[in-house]
Formats: C-alpha cells, structure tokens, sequence
C-alpha cells in the first residue's frame, strides 16, 4: 500500500531541518513530482491549496497519535522550525533507511529509543544480531530471566522471532505480561507481518506463565498508518504501528471514570 503524498511532504521537510534551520520552503519550491502528488491526492489544481491541506492533515494525524507536530511553521512566511529535534533526526535517518537491509539493526535500536519516550517498564531489544548473549544457550539463559522456559528457543533459532519484548511495570516475574514488538525498516508488508508475529507467537507460548493467552503483538513498520488501515485491519494478529507511532507523547496516561 503506497504511504499518502502527505507523509513524502513531511519526510521531505523532517530531511531539511535536519541539517540546517530555519528554513523556508515556498510551495513552488517543492520537487514537481510531489507537488503533482499533493494536488492529484486532494483533487486541488493550487499548488497553494494542496500544500496548505497537506500541512493541515499532517497536524491532524499527529494529534490523533498523541503527539505534537516536531516542527513550527509560519503561513505567512513559509518559514519552518524545529520543536523536536531528536525525532527529526529520527524520520530522517528513517527516511534515508528504509528498505536498506544493514540498516535494520540499527532501526530496531532507534525504535526502542524512540519507545522508552512513550513506555513505561522495561524494554529488551533481543533481535538478531546481538552484541551480547550471542549464543542460543546465553539467549536462553537470559529469556528464562523473564521468565520463558528452558527450550524456548529452538536449535537453529537466533532470536525467537523476538526484535523487542515490552514489560509493562505490572507484576513480578514470571508473573509479568510480556508483549512482542516488531520492527520492519520496510514499508507495510502484510505477508511479513504475519510471518515474524507468527514466529513470536510460538515463542511466547514456551513462557511459563503465559502460555495459553491471547497475546497483543506489534509491528513497527519504516512507515506510517493513518486512516487507510481502519476496517482493513480487522481481524489481523497484529497491531500495525508506524514513524508516527513513535513520536513525543503530549499525555503519558490518560485516566477516565464512568
């Protein structure tokens, strides 16, 4: 499923601020390849209009992630700003990532960082490849710390299908949920998703507490979900998350009485 032209103009601004600021990008300015996008995607033959409903959604789509928008921008000026530096970076090296497979190592790790931004609890980056517990028996050894059993992981398994494994702060070991998190530097890729949570799913049941429950397991793809995915999603074994998903979190816990 090709991402939204609107997420292309944001990829675009977030790789400019990210070497220098501010910076002032006219609409007229914009590659014409994009442009053409924008104005095709909401049916505007202003190159004005189209830029202005980009931004506009774009605000939008933040604000239902929970998350500010990591740039200021001035209408009358064009003029943009940083407000987030760190997630900048992060869309930009994202960005420039996607689809590299020796980049998927360090995607995992950039995830995690940008997880423990909205988390809380504990969060174990074990995909493959590892610098520490490289051996299956090291690896064992240290899933059985949270609480899996011995043999969870089979002979010729580097990792479980494990790439992060959340604990939220409930419980004790082995009594504490566990929850697998995915990462793919790629676009959405349904058949993929499927394959690492089934992988995970098969892992999770050799924990000793948790075998036998529905489990909650996330993909983070190199890309962004938005309201495309709504119905689509239905019945899926997985949560498809995004770049979005990873911003800064305006409210960490919401709290509602009825």
């Amino acid at each position: 499923m090709p991402k939204s032209p609107k997420f292309d103009l944001f990829e675009a601004i977030c790789q400019e601020l990210a070497v220098r600021e501010p910076m002032i990008i006219p609409e007229d300015s914009i590659d014409d390849g994009l442009l053409e996008d924008l104005k095709l995607y909401y049916r505007e033959t202003s190159d004005r209009r189209a830029f202005d409903r980009a931004l506009a959604d774009i605000r939008t789509h933040f604000k239902g992630k929970g998350s500010p928008l990591p740039f200021e921008f001035s209408a009358d000026t064009n003029e943009f700003r940083v407000a987030d530096r760190e997630y900048i970076t992060f869309i930009s090296f994202a960005s420039a990532r996607r689809g590299v497979t020796a980049g998927a190592q360090e995607f995992e790790v950039q995830t995690l960082e940008r997880l423990r931004r909205r988390l809380t609890g504990a969060i174990h980056r074990v995909g493959w490849p590892r610098n520490i517990h490289r051996t299956r028996r090291e690896f064992e050894q240290y899933l059985g710390k949270l609480g899996f059993d011995r043999g969870c992981i089979e002979p010729t398994d580097r990792d479980g299908g494990f790439d992060i494994l959340w604990m939220p702060p409930l419980g004790t070991v082995p009594l504490r949920p566990v929850i697998s998190v995915q990462c793919k530097n790629s676009s959405f890729d349904e058949r993929d998703a499927n394959e690492s949570v089934g992988r995970a799913y098969r892992t999770l049941q050799r924990h000793s507490h948790i075998r036998g429950h529905n489990h909650v397991l996330f993909v983070v793809f190199n890309d962004y979900i938005d309201e495309r995915f709504v119905g689509r999603a239905r019945g899926w074994a997985f949560v498809p998350l995004g770049l979005t998903d990873l911003g800064e979190v305006v409210t960490p816990v919401e709290g509602h009485v009825l």
